[in-house]
């Protein structure tokens, strides 16, 4: 059994256990410190009151429940409604005391026992105890499918028991070594047990009372949801810069999805902070005084994930080919500007257990053309390919700025790609219905398990790849079970090696998102998976 206490509730806590200590160290995920802030000054002392704004990239797509998401901006807003029984610090990856002072953990990885800190409450003033901590873990397994966000990191739960008011005890029927991360994210964000029995829509709504240091004022979709700072709050993460109540009145989120005018919103002083700055953007935000705070997201690549239960699953010199004919730096180029990089792996740089695969995924169009030629298909009158009839065209369901430059890509070696765009509701339909040759997908999450919820035929998993089974599954296996640090990054190196060398992964761009911060900034932050925290920010008056 090995142990991790806190010595000191303001500190950051000392390196966790040998055990997963090492398994849980990431690179630092920013070209700016993902922990650095908007401030102008530090020598600026924080002023409590006033409003926020922070206008995000898109809407949350009428869910505000952070286990039924998988979009980056609703998290956004979760993340401040509900606290995590554990923290995880940006810079070095170290999991660190929040509503959890201290925990064991099985030398096996299978049982989890966590200590709570006295005197937190939810929102409703129920108290932050074992009772809830099962309450919420239970609900999470109970929305099944439903569960897109938080139920990948929850396989072979056996259940929680209570061992005393503060004491709780998690238990899995296998080694579930990524399961302490992933309870840092605002995916495990716990809400009361008052509200955990409700149904699936009615927790979209937001409608829950929390355990974070801000609740939910309104919801408007397509517009804005506007939080409250919530009195008496006072159980912030080890890793917070104060104590006690959130430093903001209000916090505003609007929803603009033209980067152009989310930038002018905040040069023009009507915002405090943006999500999602362009590169062509980012000399005019520096210039009229702002902060680029830019971080290099965890977790999956931006990826092409082709379903195996298309036709491409029986033809993999196809795949091979739309490997090859891909120019990720012509992308990097045209489209995102230097803050990404091409692509070296199915998983981003940041992400513990990454690997460098740049030699397997290097641009080569006459490697793609000669594929494509060995395999039967020849160049038709308009220069797409075609054999026995069919023409060489790919259905894929893509929702990136990149598309046409990849469209272009594909069609000079010969491969049709009609650029199909959906919306939420129709892209869920068509996966539902098998409806793709290829899902485009990325996922921010700092543990090499990510890929496991992708490519596992034996996970209740994202489900895009339609996975079969095969010898991938003893690999994704071994990774996520593997206790022994060096072991398990052989495994993440194995499982990376393989869907990128079968064509089960073709990696785009390695991502990065830029933040613009407004000289009245101050204090904003991001956590270990690249989300917003807003209890230290402030607005200069």
């Amino acid at each position: 059994m090995s142990t991790h206490r806190l010595r000191r509730r303001r500190s950051v806590a000392l390196a966790s256990t040998a055990l997963l200590g090492l398994l849980l160290t990431a690179c630092s995920s920013g070209t700016a410190a993902p922990g650095a802030t908007g401030s102008t000054s530090a020598e600026a002392e924080p002023v409590a009151g006033g409003t926020y704004v922070h206008a995000l990239e898109a809407d949350p797509l009428g869910c505000l429940d952070a286990p039924q998401q998988r979009f980056h901006v609703a998290l956004n807003i979760t993340r401040q409604l509900a606290d995590s029984l554990v923290d995880q610090d940006p810079e070095t990856g170290e999991i660190v005391p929040w509503l959890a002072e201290s925990w064991e953990i099985s030398e096996d990885a299978t049982t989890f026992t966590f200590h709570l800190v006295e005197g937190a409450t939810f929102a409703d003033d129920l108290p932050i105890d074992a009772a809830a901590v099962k309450a919420n873990l239970d609900r999470i397994v109970a929305l099944g499918p439903k569960a897109i966000g938080a139920g990948p990191w929850i396989q072979g739960y056996v259940g929680t028991t209570v061992v005393d008011p503060q004491t709780v005890t998690v238990e899995f029927d296998r080694p579930n070594v990524q399961f302490l991360q992933a309870l840092s994210g605002s995916w495990f964000g716990l809400i009361s047990p008052a509200d955990t029995g409700k149904t699936p829509e009615e927790l979209c709504t937001g409608t829950y009372a929390g355990s974070g240091p801000f609740t939910l004022t309104s919801y408007t979709k397509d517009q804005d949801a506007v939080l409250a700072k919530r009195v008496g709050y006072d159980w912030p993460s080890s890793l917070a810069a104060h104590e006690g109540e959130a430093y903001l009145d209000t916090l505003r989120f609007t929803f603009v999805p033209e980067a152009s005018v989310r930038s002018g919103s905040v040069t023009s002083n009507q915002v405090q902070s943006v999500s999602l700055v362009t590169w062509q953007d980012e000399a005019t935000l520096t210039a009229a005084g702002s902060t680029l705070l830019t971080a290099h997201q965890p977790g999956l690549t931006e990826s092409w994930i082709p379903n195996q239960q298309s036709w491409l699953a029986d033809d993999e010199p196809v795949r091979q080919a739309i490997r090859y004919a891909i120019n990720s730096q012509e992308i990097v180029d045209t489209v995102y500007g230097p803050t990404y990089a091409s692509r070296t792996a199915p998983l981003n740089s940041s992400t513990p257990g990454y690997t460098d695969l740049s030699d397997e995924l290097a641009f080569d169009p006459d490697k793609a053309r000669e594929l494509l030629e060995d395999d039967g298909w020849t160049v038709g009158a308009d220069g797409i390919r075609e054999k026995d009839g069919k023409r060489l065209t790919i259905n894929v369901i893509a929702s990136y700025t990149d598309l046409e430059i990849i469209q272009q890509q594909l069609k000079d070696v010969g491969i049709d790609y009609p650029i199909r765009q959906l919306d939420a509701a129709a892209s869920s339909k068509a996966v539902a219905a098998g409806d793709y040759d290829i899902y485009a997908w990325t996922m921010t999450r700092a543990d090499p398990t990510v890929l496991n919820a992708l490519y596992s035929s034996e996970w209740t998993s994202l489900g895009y790849a339609k996975a079969n089974p095969s010898e991938l599954d003893a690999l994704l296996a071994t990774q996520e079970s593997t206790v022994d640090p060096t072991e398990r990054a052989a495994a993440a190196a194995a499982v990376q090696k393989y869907v990128v060398d079968n064509a089960w992964n073709i990696p785009i761009v390695d991502r990065a998102w830029t933040y613009g911060i407004g000289p009245s900034s101050h204090g904003l932050r991001l956590d270990g998976e690249t989300k917003l925290v807003f209890y230290d920010a402030w607005v200069q008056q």
